[in-house]
Formats: structure tokens, C-alpha cells, sequence
């Protein structure tokens, strides 16, 4: 794991994340676990979950008023082979979804295509699995947000996995079936502030659990830790990095009390400036892909982005709000590249020959008269 020299961060780089403090209204919290238990056999029992929470505002939508509350509650439910590797079990489940079926969008729903998830069975967890998820379910095939959660399952198996054989070849206590292996937490939650800025702050935590053949005290049962914790500025205008800056810290029963935080403003300097959003994943790709060390790091960067957008979904009112109040403005006109609503092809939803994105573009050229007034500045 790369160290960076916490004395070279510049005054204007240095943000607050031992102890992590964050600044302005909160407006949107997103929760990201996996869970590793041990099953029957060579059978690896795998939950994933996903949950968007919005603290704020409001969405028009599909004929509807997406408020504050609960907008995704979302799982996966796996069994690996601990042997092969191979996916033997695939189960979404999607309790609380954005689109239930209706009018206007033309009895499509979140949950028409997650059957194609299932087709995943017998697909191995290498390098490819990837790629092949997003071949699957990617775009408009499926829900950008099990995808999110079944791309985060899928790097976090291989590295945990391995790290499993390693104790058990050690000559450790077996497993017991139901047997908890492994937990991940991801926390990304956003805050806006007056001076036009979004803050996003991750918080990702990696807990190996020992054996439980081998639990004698009550701090036993922990066998090691990973951390990272990230802290972004956003620029609400052009969404580019104003500022961004990370720890890490990696710690076992031994190390419990003297693992030091390592910060990695170094290493994230050179993303100031750069889209949030757009080309972001490959751009940290391409930094921090190349090391399965750094795998946790990546994991929490990659999320920025996905959970950008939920963050922008909190402020959607306040866009209506400001065209709304514009001097001279008859009746509320959103300028024709913003929208409200999924990128295009974002998802099954939001695919561009979609009832949603149709409807979108319909009201979008109702805003404007006959004379085809150009969109308010």
C-alpha cells in the first residue's frame, strides 16, 4: 500500500479526516454492504445490499413526486464455490425501486430486467467477471444501481477469498456453517453547502473475522481491518474536483492500537480539476487499477461518482426553484440539456427509445413557445 507524505499536502489540499469532519446540509446518504458467510460443502454464501436514502427535495418524475426517504433498497444474494470460483447462485431482489410500473411509463419498472442477472449462474469470479457483468446488465439492459452493487461484490470476493485459504492453510480451525467470514461498509454521504460547492464524504471499512474455533477472549473474534476514508469538494458549477484528499489505514489484533493512518493527498493530487462525473471511472482506473493492494482505495474513489448523482437528485427541486423565479418566466421552462431525471441509456428505465426519456423530451419541447425561444440562461 502506497505511503504519502503527509508533510508535502498543501494548506489549500488539506481537509479534515482524522476525525472526519464534514460541513454544509446534508442531503443524501448511500449505503453499500457485503457480507461473506460460510455455507455447506465449498458453498460460500454472499449478500450484497444497496440503499439510497435522500435527506432533502424533491423529484418530479414519471408523473409522480419522488420525495425524501427511502429511493433504492436493493440486494443480491450469491453462492460461490469456494473451490472454482464459480457462481452457483444469483438472487436480485429490489424491495424499493424509483419506477413501479404505470402510465407513463408505459407499464415498464425497475424490476423488468433483473432476470438477466440471473443468467450470471455458472460464470466464474476472475478477472473477466467484470466485464461480463456489465456486458449483461449494463446501460440499458438493467439498474445502474445493482450493477453498482454487483461490480462492488465482485471486487471485493478475490481478495477475500484469498485471504481465506491463506488461514486455512495455516492450519487454523475450520469454518462452521453460517459462520461469518468477512464485512464490507461503504458510506457515501453528501452535503451542500452556500458557496456552490458539494461535499462527498466515503467511508469504507474491510473486518476479517478469525475462526470461531478459535475464540477465546471477546477480541478474538477479530482477525483484521482495512479503512479508507475519502473527502471530496465538488464544483456545483462544470462538476469538477475542487478539492480531494484520502486516508488508509490497514491494522491486525497485533497493530490494533498502532496502525497509523497513511494519507494519500499525493497520490490524489493530480484528479483537482477533473470532471466528478464524466471519464472519472477510467481516469482512477487507470491510476490505481494495476495493484489488487490498492483494490479497497479504488473501490471507494470508484463510488464517487455513481453516488454524485443521487446527490444532484436531492437538488433537483431547487433547479425547478430557480427557473421558476426567473424575471419574466409565464410558466417553469428547465433548459433542454438539463432534463430532470436519468442520464440517457443510464438504464432500462432511461433508455433513449424509452417511454421515460420520450416523455422527458416531450416536456422539455412543450416548455417552449411556437417561436422556439432558446432555453433560459
Amino acid at each position: 500500500m502506497p505511503q504519502s507524505d503527509a508533510s508535502s499536502t498543501t494548506p489549500e489540499l488539506k481537509l479534515e479526516l482524522e476525525p472526519l469532519v464534514t460541513r454544509g446540509h446534508p442531503i443524501h446518504t448511500r449505503t453499500l454492504t457485503v457480507e461473506l458467510r460460510r455455507g455447506e460443502g465449498a458453498a460460500l454464501l454472499v449478500e450484497g445490499k444497496i440503499i439510497d436514502m435522500r435527506k432533502c427535495g424533491w423529484v418530479p418524475t414519471a408523473g409522480e413526486l419522488q420525495a425524501a426517504g427511502f429511493i433504492h433498497d436493493m440486494a443480491l444474494e450469491a453462492v460461490v464455490n469456494a473451490d472454482t470460483r464459480v457462481l452457483e447462485r444469483f438472487v436480485p431482489t429490489q424491495r424499493v425501486v424509483a419506477f413501479e410500473a404505470n402510465e407513463v411509463t408505459e407499464g415498464d419498472s425497475c424490476r423488468d430486467p433483473i432476470d438477466r442477472l440471473r443468467a450470471l449462474e455458472g460464470e466464474r469470479l476472475d478477472e473477466g467477471f467484470t466485464r461480463t457483468l456489465r456486458a449483461h446488465f449494463g446501460g440499458p439492459l438493467g439498474c445502474s444501481h445493482l450493477l453498482t452493487l454487483g461490480q462492488l461484490m465482485a471486487s471485493t470476493l478475490p481478495a477475500v477469498l484469498e485471504h481465506e485459504s491463506a488461514i486455512q492453510e495455516s492450519g487454523r480451525p475450520a469454518r462452521q456453517p453460517g459462520e461469518r467470514i468477512f464485512s464490507r461498509a461503504l458510506f457515501l454521504d453528501g452535503f451542500e453547502s452556500e458557496d456552490e460547492v458539494m461535499e462527498l464524504a466515503v467511508q469504507l471499512t474491510d473486518v476479517h473475522s478469525a475462526p470461531s474455533g478459535e475464540v477465546e477472549g471477546w477480541i478474538d473474534r477479530f482477525d483484521s481491518q482495512r479503512e479508507v476514508r475519502v473527502l471530496a469538494h465538488v464544483e456545483t458549477e462544470g462538476m469538477t474536483f475542487r478539492r480531494l484528499d484520502a486516508l488508509e489505514r490497514a491494522r491486525n489484533r497485533e497493530s490494533l492500537t498502532t496502525a497509523p493512518w497513511l494519507r494519500r493527498s499525493n497520490d490524489l493530487a493530480g484528479l483537482v480539476g477533473h470532471s466528478a462525473l464524466q471519464g472519472l471511472g477510467p481516469e482512477l482506473l487507470r491510476r490505481f487499477g494495476g495493484s489488487p493492494a490498492e483494490r479497497p482505495f479504488l473501490d471507494a474513489l470508484l463510488n464517487l461518482a455513481p453516488g454524485l448523482i443521487q446527490c444532484l437528485a436531492a437538488r433537483a427541486n431547487r433547479m425547478i426553484e430557480k427557473f421558476i423565479a426567473a424575471p419574466g418566466t409565464e410558466k417553469p421552462r428547465i433548459p433542454k440539456s438539463a432534463g430532470v431525471g436519468g442520464f440517457p441509456d443510464s438504464c432500462y428505465l432511461w433508455r433513449a427509445d424509452g417511454p421515460l426519456s420520450k416523455a422527458r423530451q416531450e416536456r422539455v419541447r412543450m416548455a417552449y413557445d411556437e417561436e422556439g425561444e432558446p432555453p433560459l440562461e
